[in-house]
């Protein structure tokens, strides 16, 4: 067995700032704005909708803090797939890869294009942006054609170089951040929001109700999706400046600091819209926006939303093409995805395939809410091995350096892949298509790894 072959021109370009702001600007995606209603359908009432936000941001910082031992312990890019193929074999590591690459970074990078196309474009740049668009004798609809060219600029940017694309994730991340964190603080701190908030604990929502098992199983599913981007910065841990104190301070810091921000927001939200009619809000930001500030605020909503997905976007397209280039190294995709531009360092191949495939995801017939089920049910399963792997190499590999060592190991990793179990349980009674059929598909992908792929004996140490 040989190692994984090593790629001297990745350079470490991503300092602390940078690391952090990828973290956090991968998680503050549209999910936090478009899924509040639903969950809020899905769940018995205030408390429990609160619990759902509280538990999934527990999950995702439980993952960061096992991630960020990981990471420090073996820099490289490639994410969850270099750490599956040391933690659990190339089987899963191969079957796991090929569903971040098909599925989890294409289905996040068209979900969050899509639903940015949707909602914020044509309030910015009007209604013909929301409407249809006659193309070469064809009418294609217009949020399709912006998301499209939003995915294709910002791979372009990270084309570039790792540096730029960095500095461009910080100022598209911070001004959100610190906007929606002031706004969250005025609605709570005004009484007349907490008498509403008072008042919304005691209401029914008006949407299709809920609190059993299977619903708050597809409820968490969505919080699961909204909290997703908690594990950027371990996909590019090879070009990350000290690793061993930067990763987990990008890891744990950006991941604490989004889960605050969350929770903020939905008690904003249940503040000026009351439990009851959030179910029947839609795009939530938008409409707080309204509400507390009339229709003039609008536009500076839409505008620092879009800014916000932007580094959303931006985060996705640059940790998800360092799956195909760390997949490449091992014979698991096709080699030219394990190049780097000869001036910019960059997995140039990598990233331009993956456009590829989320371009081809924005022209399927999957609407929003099934790019979102599908891509959630995929990370559920990828998210969790992961996780779970620094157990395995604990046992392993048990005299590695590790700079970081997670907090009350192993506690963390249990706690996580106990709510991802409970939840996928759930949603497996309920028959959700979406898990089963994320399933199959990871069966499938073993199935042709033991086939096909086991026979050409591409293995890897693992020192």
């Amino acid at each position: 067995m040989t190692d994984a072959p090593k790629d001297s021109r990745q350079q470490r370009k991503l300092t602390a700032l940078p690391a952090v702001a990828l973290v956090a600007g991968s998680m503050l995606g549209i999910g936090i704005f478009i899924m509040p209603g639903q969950v809020a359908a899905n769940v018995g009432g205030p408390w429990s909708f609160l619990a759902m936000w509280i538990v999934g941001g527990l999950a995702a910082l439980f993952g960061a803090l096992c991630l960020a031992e990981l990471g420090a312990m073996r820099p490289r890019s490639g994410g969850d797939y270099e750490f599956l193929h040391i933690g659990w074999g190339h089987g899963i590591a191969f079957a796991a890869g090929w569903l971040q690459l098909l599925v989890i970074f294409p289905g996040s990078l068209a979900s969050v294009a899509v639903a940015t196309s949707n909602f914020q474009l044509p309030v910015l740049l009007g209604d013909w942006a929301g409407g249809d668009l006659a193309v070469l004798g064809l009418t294609i609809p217009a949020p399709r054609l912006t998301a499209a060219a939003l995915i294709l600029g910002l791979t372009l940017i990270n084309h570039f170089g790792v540096r730029i694309a960095g500095w461009v994730q910080v100022t598209v991340t911070v001004v959100p951040i610190l906007v929606l964190l002031l706004v969250s603080v005025y609605v709570l701190g005004d009484s007349g929001a907490s008498e509403a908030l008072r008042e919304g604990t005691t209401a029914t929502p008006k949407g299709d109700g809920g609190g059993g098992l299977s619903t708050l199983g597809h409820a968490y599913l969505k919080v699961y999706f909204a909290y997703s981007g908690w594990n950027a910065a371990l996909y590019v841990a090879g070009e990350i400046d000290k690793p061993g104190r930067n990763l987990p301070r990008a890891l744990v810091g950006g991941t604490a600091l989004v889960t605050a921000l969350y929770v903020l927001l939905c008690l904003g939200f249940l503040a000026v819209f009351g439990f009851a009619a959030l179910p029947e809000v839609g795009e939530a930001g938008t409409a707080a926006a309204v509400e507390l500030f009339g229709p003039a605020a609008v536009t500076a909503m839409a505008l620092l939303i879009l800014l916000a997905m932007i580094g959303s976007l931006n985060g996705t397209v640059l940790i998800g093409s360092r799956i195909a280039y760390a997949m490449s190294k091992r014979g698991d995709c096709v080699k030219s995805a394990g190049t780097l531009h000869p001036r910019h360092g960059t997995p140039h191949i990598a990233l331009w395939l993956q456009a590829l495939i989320a371009l081809a995801l924005i022209a399927s017939p999957f609407n929003l809410d099934q790019l979102i089920d599908y891509t959630s049910s995929a990370m559920l399963i990828t998210g969790t091995l992961t996780v779970l792997s620094v157990i395995v190499l604990r046992r392993k590999m048990p005299d590695a350096p590790r700079p970081y060592k997670t907090t009350f190991h192993p506690l963390p990793a249990i706690g996580y892949a106990l709510s991802s179990l409970v939840v996928f349980v759930l949603v497996v009674i309920d028959r959700d298509p979406s898990v089963l059929v994320t399933v199959a598909w990871f069966g499938g992908a073993l199935l042709f790894w033991r086939l096909f792929v086991k026979k050409r004996g591409v293995e890897s140490s693992d020192d």
